[in-house]
């Protein structure tokens, strides 16, 4: 896996873009072969087109990529093929699974007595019903299934939690991705309803805004109206690196003063007993590092202190081992959206995550420390979820100590 992630998230874009084009050639060979029922065409020419797609994709995808980002009816035109992009994606993945399980079907109904023309006609059945059903899930992740929100509740297992704290209510939020349809009324009604859940603390880990500066300000008045018994704090993700560190931060200052940004900083919670705080920014670089050292992690580990536990707010998951390592009691995490496309059944071990982290969404432990990975309350790119729901987690502090995986 380890492998995998490192090939794929290295030219990641360009990779999309190679296996786009041939999603659409295998799409475009069973519309023409199964749909249809035409002869397969002659080699020549099915590589040709093969290779007509995959080259006008992979030379298309750094134009596209700069398209999108702009107003007006090129930057939509880009975003929709992006959109569809993902959706041919998906639809050509659910081909290639049809294929794989439609060959040797075919032998078995063979070796049973069942004649050829019989055979062809129920692969044909078969595969034309779960393709509608494939689309079918693309087009519920590209509408209801990226709208809703999951209301999660967890107990988070703190080790040396002070028995009065016991059952506290941290609400967690994560990549916001404001500017990428995460704005205006959506944000409002998503505040009006964590603010209604009266949290005890609230933290926002990371990819508050997507990459345009010129939803900052805009999206910062947002925030400004989070409210919670101990406070409002968030850290920087990497794509509030990408809109600007500095920028961003300021942005907070001037119009969400409530929302207090921890940046390699440790903070003790207005709590009776000792709780502690802390954050470190996203280092902004390639999305997957399984072996993650930050030196600002390390730096702040110096400066643990230890009448208390400490809660570390990193956007990357994969910063747990370090944290652990240092001492840190908890670790809350984003990044991963969960997958943001999943497979239904088995959402938890087979989703787009698993090429970023080995944490992909949820619960973990790491020897003594806890890990909770949140699937985001925004979209990166195209706004489609399936089985990876937007989520706002309640984390109820707990002294259990569970089993370490």
């Amino acid at each position: 896996m380890s492998f995998l992630r490192t090939f794929f998230m290295a030219e990641v874009f360009r990779t999309l873009a190679f296996l786009l084009g041939a999603m659409q050639a295998l799409i475009l060979h069973w519309l023409w072969v199964v749909v249809l029922g035409h002869p397969v065409p002659p080699w020549p020419i099915a590589f040709g087109i093969l290779a007509l797609l995959v080259g006008v994709n992979v030379a298309s995808y750094a134009p596209l990529r700069r398209a999108r980002r702009r107003e007006g009816a090129i930057g939509a035109v880009a975003r929709s093929y992006m959109t569809a992009g993902v959706a041919m994606l998906l639809l050509g993945m659910a081909v290639v699974a049809l294929w794989a399980f439609a060959l040797p079907t075919r032998l078995v109904l063979g070796a049973v007595g069942i004649a050829p023309h019989t055979q062809w006609a129920l692969l044909q059945l078969g595969g034309n019903t779960a393709l509608l059903a494939a689309v079918g899930v693309i087009l519920w992740g590209a509408t209801l299934g990226q709208s809703r929100y999951d209301r999660t509740s967890t107990r988070l297992p703190l080790s040396g939690l002070d028995p009065s704290l016991e059952g506290l209510r941290v609400v967690q939020l994560s990549d916001f991705h404001i500017g990428n349809k995460m704005e205006g009324e959506r944000l409002e009604q998503l505040v009006e309803d964590v603010n209604a859940m009266q949290p005890d603390l609230l933290v926002l880990t990371g990819d508050l805004f997507d990459f345009d500066p010129a939803f900052v300000e805009a999206g910062a008045r947002g925030l400004s109206r989070l409210r919670a018994r101990l406070g409002v704090f968030a850290v920087l993700g990497n794509h509030d690196m990408y809109t600007g560190a500095t920028l961003v931060a300021e942005g907070l200052v001037a119009h969400a003063p409530n929302v207090r940004l921890l940046r390699k900083e440790i903070v003790r919670l207005p709590t009776d007993a000792p709780l502690y705080l802390a954050g470190i920014d996203d280092p902004g670089r390639l999305w997957t590092d399984p072996e993650l050292i930050l030196d600002d992690l390390e730096e702040l580990g110096t400066h643990l202190p230890d009448d208390g536990p400490a809660i570390l707010l990193s956007h990357r998951p994969d910063a747990v081992a370090q944290a652990a390592r240092l001492g840190f009691a908890a670790v809350l995490a984003g990044h991963t959206h969960g997958g943001q496309i999943a497979l239904p059944g088995l959402a938890a071990r087979v989703n787009l995550a698993r090429l970023i982290s080995r944490y992909p969404r949820g619960l973990f432990r790491v020897g003594e420390t806890s890990l909770y990975v949140n699937r985001g309350a925004g979209v990166a790119g195209p706004a489609i979820r399936i089985a990876a729901s937007r989520e706002i987690a309640t984390l109820e502090l707990s002294s259990a100590r569970p089993e370490s995986v």
